[in-house]
């Protein structure tokens, strides 16, 4: 349903480049969310997804996945890996204490934009750091051209989805929200 709803809506609007992000990064709830929204799409037989970890400090869609978390790079280096045929994860080893200004710079979005287009996916789901835990998640959002908030049901208050919609509105449109790991 999550992949219906918010990859119908973008594909009307012409948007390529979802970003998921979530409060604070203290659950799984971007993570987990983002791997799901991009291996859902991947099923699709005539689509080409790109799944991108951005969170450079914590490289969680690697955790997920049970891989090998490489040792921070001294500069920043790329690694691909092929989830399936028509999957593929971009992940960046960085030092993590540098990661907003990585994220900004001509030289990484250039980089970023040219795998990117090597790699022709129909759409790319960059998994953004969190926005309320550093200022790396606000560096990230202009690569985006919409962000989905993955809220955590169990830790995340009104008061953090707030100030994440007006961080996220400042810059890009919000998709949407998608509750994880909520109570009801």
């Amino acid at each position: 349903m999550l992949r219906t709803r918010i990859l119908a809506g973008t594909s009307a609007l012409g948007w390529t480049r979802i970003g998921v992000t979530q409060a604070r990064g203290t659950s799984g709830a971007a993570p987990l969310t983002a791997l799901n929204l991009a291996l859902s799409e991947a099923r699709r037989p005539d689509r080409r997804v790109v799944l991108v970890d951005l969170d450079i400090a914590r490289q969680p869609i690697l955790k997920i996945l049970g891989a090998t978390v490489p040792a921070p790079a001294p500069t920043m280096a790329w690694q691909g890996h092929a989830l399936s045929e028509r999957l593929a994860l971009l992940t960046i080893s960085a030092p993590a204490v540098e990661a907003a200004t990585m994220l900004m710079s001509d030289l990484f979005q250039a980089e970023l934009a040219q795998r990117l287009a090597s790699l022709d996916p129909d759409v790319a789901i960059l998994h953004l750091p969190a926005l309320l835990t550093g200022d790396a998640g606000l560096a990230g959002l202009p690569l985006a051209q919409t962000v989905l908030l993955a809220i955590d049901g169990r830790s995340d208050t009104g008061a953090d989805l707030r100030a994440c919609e007006r961080r996220i509105g400042e810059t890009r449109p919000i998709l949407g929200l998608f509750l994880h790991d909520g109570e009801v």
